[in-house]
Formats: structure tokens, sequence, C-alpha cells
């Protein structure tokens, strides 16, 4: 890593910042400001948050959003299949989607999603935007994952966040599925939830796992984000 003592002094100034004797708490924005100098010194260093303008809005600032990804976002009916972190996650995806019908359980496999998305399509209740949050509570593997989304079928947009199970052997070898399904299909979209959210452990509750209400609105703000960029009306 270049220049150590200068990214330190950085972060150092993102972690705590005392102004006449105040504390102040960073905001979303200059953490990202901070991430984006740290960039420049350390040298292919990744960005986790927005690096573009956003919004001057309640949602704009809670999720940071820009005004042009919260139209889009705004325009879109996602539905969501997933697990207890979508579980969590329900309330925020409703601020910033058109609509989300969530059909998310504690505790799901993977192995669940074909009947589920059996039911939805008997329902005409899967909509062109899928968000799909699974692989949290077990080992998976790539047949599994290639028929959940052929069973989707080709004419959705499918957003399949990765796991963060810290201490499971399964994190690492489920997310290598997800990301090989990305790769493999042309509208399959990986969303890496697992390098966002880091070492930043107090997105999470006790188990790092579960997002407390900082780490509801980092995950929304990711999945917003990347959804904007390619969604279907």
């Amino acid at each position: 890593m270049k220049h150590p003592k200068l990214v330190y002094w950085l972060l150092g100034i993102f972690a705590v910042v005392f102004i006449g004797g105040a504390l102040i708490i960073p905001t979303p924005t200059l953490k990202n400001q901070v991430v984006n100098i740290t960039q420049i010194f350390t040298g292919g260093f990744k960005t986790k948050g927005a690096t573009h303008e956003v919004a001057d809005s309640k949602l704009g600032q809670k999720y940071q959003l820009s005004e042009s990804e919260l139209r889009t976002l705004s325009s879109l009916d996602v539905t969501g299949i997933g697990d207890s972190i979508m579980v969590r996650t329900t309330p925020d995806f409703k601020e910033i989607f058109k609509s989300f019908n969530a059909n998310a359980k504690v505790g799901r496999q993977v192995s669940a999603a074909p009947a589920i998305i059996t039911q939805l399509k008997s329902a005409d209740a899967i909509k062109k935007n899928v968000l799909v949050n699974l692989g949290t509570n077990g080992p998976t593997d790539a047949a599994t994952i290639d028929g959940i989304i052929e069973q989707i079928g080709s004419d959705h947009q499918i957003y399949w966040v990765n796991t963060r199970v810290p201490g499971k052997k399964w994190q690492d070898a489920n997310n290598q599925l997800i990301k090989a399904a990305a790769k493999k299909y042309d509208n399959v979209h990986l969303i890496d939830w697992l390098y966002v959210s880091g070492s930043n452990d107090d997105w999470f509750d006790d188990d790092n796992l579960h997002p407390n209400s900082l780490g509801q609105r980092e995950y929304t703000a990711t999945i917003g984000q990347a959804m904007a960029k390619s969604a279907t009306p």
C-alpha cells in the first residue's frame, strides 16, 4: 500500500471528527469522499459507495441515490425472493421502488425457490425485475441455481445478492456459484454485498450477518444503485 500514513490519517478523520468540542458522526457522503481520496493514494482500491451527486431529498440522502436513480427506481415493479435478510430490508425497498412484492422467510434455503417461482408464475405475480437473496442458510449447487434462473426466464432481469455468512464454509462456495451464473446468463446481475459490507461490523447485529438499521440502509443503497443501471420499467 502506498502512503500508508496519509491513508490512516484520512481514515482517522472519517472515523471521528471534532469541531468545537462537538462529536460529528460522518455522513455516508463524507465516507464516500474519504474512500475516493484513499483510492487515489493506494491505487486500484474499489469504492464501496456512490461516487456521484446525491439527490437533495429525504430518500436521496437516506439511500445515497441521485435524482436520476430515484426516478428510475420509482418506475420499477420488483419481485423479491429471499430469506431473513430480505425480511428485514423489505420496508426499505418499498420506499424506493414503485412496487416491491417480497416472498421472504427466515431460514429459507435456495432449494425452496423453484416451488415459490411456480406459485408466483401461476398467480401472474412475478415482475420483470426479480431480486434474489438466497444462499445464506446453507450450501447449494450450480444445477439448482441454473434451474432457478431458467425457471424465472430470460425475459426477466435477475439481481442475485451474494452472501455474507461469517464462519460458514458455504459462503465462498455459494458466492462463486452466483458469480459464475452472472457471467453465464446475460440477464443475471451479481450484487456483491460481501464486498460492499467488508469489515463494517457496525452495520450488523452481533451475529455479523443480519443488518441493523444502518446496514439495512446500506444494503438498500447498494441494490438500488445496481438496479438503476439496468432494470426494466
